[in-house]
């Protein structure tokens, strides 16, 4: 049955919410000739009461509890945007239940919940859109989901957290050592208090395996992407890298996909300089999505703030709204899922690939030596080695160490995490090896 007017109630007034209501406050006349239809903001939950916009001549009812909002039977749109798992999980299973649909741009509960969510929209006919839950204003679901539906996808890489990558763009350009650019990055907003979901790439983790889901209609569960920080990244690795060998540190998510199996990791991965991810800067992501008839498409934009997240979660609002006005919403689903299909994710130590090894070299006889050997008795190759006689990275200073950079060839994951671990009983070397990995990203 078609509807007049697209009731929307909106859970969660925090800078993404009130982007949302700024946009329709703004832009309502050309929303609703987009949409075709009357949008109507009915509701707004929020924890705490402020002054709500006039949006087409009327305010939204307001309310603390988000119960409220689910229980009406005239809201047809349900805006979740309060983040975290829980109550968003409650509250985005109990719109589906209601026969209601969902936006959300909650990048936490979909990767954390994927089955359970999108098994309740097929059994309640409900759609759930979430745009705005990997790389804020950047169209990359829509592009994944309906753009490449002809395509086989096979290969999924971006700089997905746009944290981390304003963090390197101020270490590379500035020459800011890694403190200096955490608290330049919470300075500029970017940042949370706490960093750490940003910095040990739990949220990259988490856009990769929605994105990974998408791409298989599976589910690719967040503990299955191979995880590693940006701590540790050190400046004078930068420098030498850029220098030396022409490559650029950026934070990437990668997943590999062949058929059924998968290969998901997020970590440092230094990248050609001349690869268009070298000019991507601060708080910009940038993804490329490889399929098989399409070749390699490119996705860039803000992945972060009010503005952009904003606009993701509008168009998504759009979109359905189309559909319920037209009395098409739940017909088809939006997201193709699988709840039986079963993915092989891929053993990280029998993958292979270049690294960048810096060890920290005691000055003495046979220490150079002692590491080839090292490397030589696991099969990992040395592709060139460079000694920079008389300069010092900052972290060997007081130990007096020389640092002895290895480019090795391609290398089975585990045999260097072996030769690594194994570095640590070699007389003469004076701290951790540095290890990033090198990918052409071809």
């Amino acid at each position: 049955m078609k509807r007049g007017t697209v009731n929307i109630g909106l859970v969660g007034r925090g800078v993404v919410g009130s982007g949302v209501l700024d946009v329709f406050e703004k832009n309502l006349p050309v929303l609703e000739a987009k949409a075709g239809t009357r949008l109507r903001v009915s509701w707004v939950a929020s924890r705490h009461r402020r002054n709500l916009p006039l949006i087409g001549g009327e305010r939204p009812r307001y309310t603390a509890n988000w119960r409220d909002v689910v229980a009406d039977p005239a809201v047809d749109i349900v805006v979740e945007l309060i983040g975290g798992e829980e109550p968003a999980r409650t509250l985005i299973l109990s719109a589906l239940k209601s026969g209601k649909h969902v936006t959300t741009a909650n990048k936490a509960v979909l990767a954390t919940h994927w089955q359970e969510i999108f098994s309740a929209a097929q059994a309640a006919r409900g759609l759930v859109y979430f745009e705005a839950a990997v790389g804020g204003g950047i169209p990359v679901i829509q592009g994944v989901n309906e753009g490449l539906a002809a395509n086989r996808i096979e290969r999924i890489y971006g700089i997905l957290n746009g944290t981390t990558n304003y963090i390197l763009t101020r270490m590379a350009e500035e020459g800011l050592k890694f403190p200096a650019a955490l608290k330049a990055a919470q300075a500029a907003g970017f940042a949370e208090a706490d960093p750490s979901a940003d910095i040990d790439g739990i949220d990259a983790a988490q856009k990769l395996a929605i994105l990974a889901s998408l791409a298989t209609t599976g589910w690719v569960r967040v503990a299955d992407v191979h995880r590693e920080g940006l701590t540790g990244l050190d400046q004078w690795d930068m420098n030498f890298a850029l220098r030396r060998l022409g490559l650029v540190p950026k934070f990437l998510g990668i997943a590999d996909i062949d058929g059924d199996s998968v290969f998901a990791r997020v970590h440092p991965t230094l990248i050609p300089e001349n690869h268009p991810f070298a000019n991507v800067r601060h708080e910009y992501n940038a993804f490329f999505v490889h399929g098989d008839a399409v070749g390699d498409v490119m996705f860039y934009g803000k992945g972060a703030g009010a503005w952009p997240t904003a606009s993701a979660v509008v168009s998504d609002i759009m979109y359905l709204a189309r559909q319920v006005a037209g009395g098409m919403a739940g017909r088809m689903p939006y997201v193709t899922f699988d709840a039986q299909k079963k993915l092989e994710m891929a053993d990280p130590s029998t993958r292979s690939a270049r690294h960048y090894l810096r060890f920290s070299a005691q000055d003495r006889p046979g220490v150079l030596a002692s590491v080839t050997q090292l490397l030589s008795r696991h099969e990992i190759s040395i592709a060139s080695v460079h000694q920079e006689n008389g300069v010092v990275a900052e972290s060997d200073v007081v130990k007096k160490a020389v640092p002895i950079v290895i480019v090795t060839h391609a290398a089975p994951e585990g045999a260097v995490a072996t030769a690594l671990k194994e570095s640590r009983r070699v007389r003469g070397l004076a701290r951790r090896p540095v290890h990033v990995r090198i990918d052409s990203l071809k």
